[in-house]
């Protein structure tokens, strides 16, 4: 996607105006001030959280003389200004990031300055200086009020399309019975050491280019729910054991790849051999169809 620098501006600007006019509590809409605020911050998205994946962002505002509310105030419209900006950077797909989906799609813009007035203050507490540290956090994935609740209905199928049959496998006839009676729950895709960029919407291909796993396969609601995968550290933590089941089929991939105009490394590819062997365990048990994939980064 190509767009000019005057698009970006306007769109960063849009965003902001969004999220800060009716974004911030009524205190500060009330008392009608303005704060300049110099502050320490970071924000970064926590995709290998096991159960609720999540931006987080920090706050920090210095002592407004006005009062402790203020500061506060101040370190929580600063955490918000970090949440955007950390939400930006997302990738959406192989060729796409957040920044560029919100310039082109204004719905999606109000529905993230939605997801970003109701974040949540997971810490706060005064300094000891005056001022004052706030942290936020909002969901990547929820049927509401999550960043999947805003761009998953735009860009999943209203139809899931079904997953590819095997009709000549790669491998011999005792182990497409052996792989269809184990009963995997899951799949996890051994790509540590690879670059691995979480993402909304990964592909798992086979080396013949064959799409094997895609947002098009997916129901929305749940996608926007769970994901299509979970992104772990190993493939025995306890994200990957609670995502792909207790029996999970474990492949490795061959690399990372992006899309047709990209080289991020969001794509898993894996050899065709693997690639029958997940779809034939699917036949069996669905569990591609329940999102139960895991990324090993």
């Amino acid at each position: 996607m190509q767009f000019s620098n005057k698009k970006f501006l306007a769109g960063a600007v849009l965003s902001s105006a969004i999220i800060f006019s009716g974004g911030v509590p009524a205190l500060a809409a009330a008392t009608s001030v303005s704060v300049s605020v110099e502050v320490s911050q970071e924000g970064y998205a926590d995709w290998t959280n096991a159960m609720e994946p999540g931006v987080v962002a920090v706050g920090i505002a210095p002592k407004d003389p006005r009062g402790m509310a203020l500061s506060r105030e101040a370190a929580i419209m600063s955490a918000q200004r970090t949440l955007l900006g950390t939400i930006k950077e997302i990738r959406i797909d192989s060729d796409t990031v957040m920044r560029d989906f919100m310039i082109e799609h204004d719905l999606v813009n109000r529905k993230i300055s939605g997801v970003i007035r109701g974040a949540q203050i997971v810490e706060e507490r005064p300094l000891e200086d005056g001022g004052y540290y706030v942290k936020m956090r909002v969901l990547i994935f929820g049927r509401n009020s999550s960043i999947a609740s805003a761009i998953i209905p735009e860009i999943a199928p209203e139809n899931p399309t079904p997953f590819a049959p095997v009709t000549q496998p790669s491998i011999n006839r005792a182990e497409v019975q052996e792989v269809q009676s184990a009963g995997y729950t899951g799949v996890i895709v051994d790509a540590s050491g690879l670059g691995v960029e979480p993402t909304f919407s990964p592909v798992i291909y086979d080396t013949n280019g064959r799409a094997i796993y895609g947002i098009e396969n997916l129901n929305t609601e749940l996608i926007t729910e769970r994901g299509m995968v979970s992104y772990s550290s190993s493939t025995s933590d306890e994200v990957a054991l609670q995502r792909a089941g207790n029996t999970p089929l474990i492949v490795c991939a061959v690399e990372m790849r992006g899309g047709n105009n990209s080289v991020n490394k969001v794509n898993a590819v894996i050899s065709v051999e693997d690639a029958d062997r997940i779809l034939l365990a699917n036949e069996k048990t669905h569990m591609l169809e329940s999102c139960a994939v895991v990324f090993v980064k």
